[in-house]
C-alpha cells in the first residue's frame, strides 16, 4: 500500500498522531509515512507501530495527505523543498506551523491546493489536546470531516476563521503552561500548610479534574459553580477575597492578552523570515 498520510517531522506531535490515527483505526500502519532526520527515531516508531519511514522529502510529497509538523525555524526549507516536488493531484496539506499564515503557505503550492492550519496543544499527548483548525477556500467538506478525525483522535477539536487563531494559541496553545503554574502553585499552597507533597498533589489534581468535569456536564456559567461553593463567611470567600485582592482575574486576563499579541509577532518574524530565505535561494 502506497502511503496516504506522510507526517513531516517525528518530533512529539508527529509522534503523538502518527500513533493515534493508526490506534483509532483511521489509517492502516502501512498507510503512514513519517520523515525525520533522526534515524533511531525513526526506527523505533517503525518497530512499536509498523508505519513507513523516511529521510527523504521527495518520497513523501507524492501522498495525497501531508501534515507538516516542523518547528518554524525549519519551515522555510520545509516549504522551499515542496515547491520544487511533484505533488499528489487532489493535495491537502495540514499544518502545525505556529505562526505560519495560510496565505503564506499557499505561495508554495500550486493554485488551489487545499490547506488547513491547525493550533493545536500538549494535552493532545494524552488524547486530550484542544485543537482549533482554520481553512483556507479550496478545502472540501470530505477533507474538513478527514481532518476533524485526525484531530478528534487526540482530544476535541472545532473550525474557526483564521483570524482567531492568534487568539486561540495565547488561551488553548499556551494554557496547559498558564495551567501548569497555577497547579504548582496550589500545590505548593498545600505544602506549606503542612501536608505531604504527593499528598497535596493528588488533591489539586482531582480537584481540577473535577472541576473540569462539572462546568462540561452541567454546562453553567464558572460564576455560578463558584457560589454553589462559597458559603456566607466561609472558607472560600476568604480565600476568594485574597485572590481579588492580588488582581489574580486581572493578571490571567493580561497574560491572554499578552500570549495573543506575542503570537501575532512570532506570526510576522516566522513570514519575514521565510520570505528572506526563500529569496536568498532565489524563489
Amino acid at each position: 500500500m502506497s502511503p496516504q498520510f506522510a507526517i513531516i517531522g517525528g518530533g512529539v506531535m508527529g509522534e503523538v498522531l502518527s500513533r493515534a490515527v493508526i490506534a483509532s483505526g483511521l489509517f492502516a500502519p502501512e498507510a503512514v509515512l513519517v520523515l525525520d532526520h533522526n534515524a533511531n527515531k525513526l526506527r523505533k516508531l517503525q518497530q512499536e507501530i509498523g508505519i513507513s519511514v523516511t529521510t527523504s522529502l521527495a518520497e513523501v510529497a507524492t501522498s495525497p495527505i501531508i501534515l507538516l509538523a516542523v518547528k518554524p525555524d525549519n519551515a522555510a526549507k520545509v516549504l522551499q523543498e515542496l515547491n520544487q516536488s511533484p505533488l499528489a493531484p487532489d493535495l491537502l496539506c495540514i499544518s502545525i506551523m505556529a505562526g505560519i499564515p495560510l496565505d503564506f503557505m499557499a505561495h508554495f503550492f500550486p493554485p488551489q491546493t487545499a490547506l488547513i492550519r491547525v493550533m493545536t496543544n500538549t494535552p493532545c499527548q494524552v488524547q486530550a489536546g484542544m485543537s482549533v483548525l482554520a481553512l483556507n477556500p479550496h478545502v472540501t467538506v470530505t477533507q474538513t470531516a478527514l481532518t476533524e478525525r485526525i484531530f478528534g483522535a487526540v482530544g476535541e477539536c472545532m473550525v474557526l476563521p483564521e483570524k482567531y487563531l492568534d487568539a486561540v494559541t495565547g488561551l488553548s496553545g499556551s494554557g496547559p503552561g498558564f495551567v501548569f503554574l497555577i497547579v504548582d502553585a496550589l500545590i505548593e499552597g498545600g505544602v506549606l500548610q503542612g501536608l505531604p507533597r504527593a499528598t497535596a498533589r493528588q488533591l489539586v489534581l482531582q480537584t481540577l479534574i473535577g472541576s473540569a468535569k462539572l462546568m462540561q456536564q452541567t454546562d453553567r456559567h464558572p460564576a455560578q459553580l463558584r457560589d454553589m461553593v462559597t458559603s456566607p463567611g466561609g472558607t472560600t470567600i476568604a480565600g476568594i477575597q485574597v485572590m481579588e485582592e492580588y488582581k489574580i482575574r486581572a493578571t490571567l486576563l493580561k497574560t491572554v492578552e499578552t500570549a495573543t499579541r506575542r503570537s501575532a509577532q512570532l506570526g510576522e518574524q516566522n513570514a519575514a523570515r521565510i520570505n528572506r530565505e526563500g529569496s536568498a535561494h532565489g524563489e
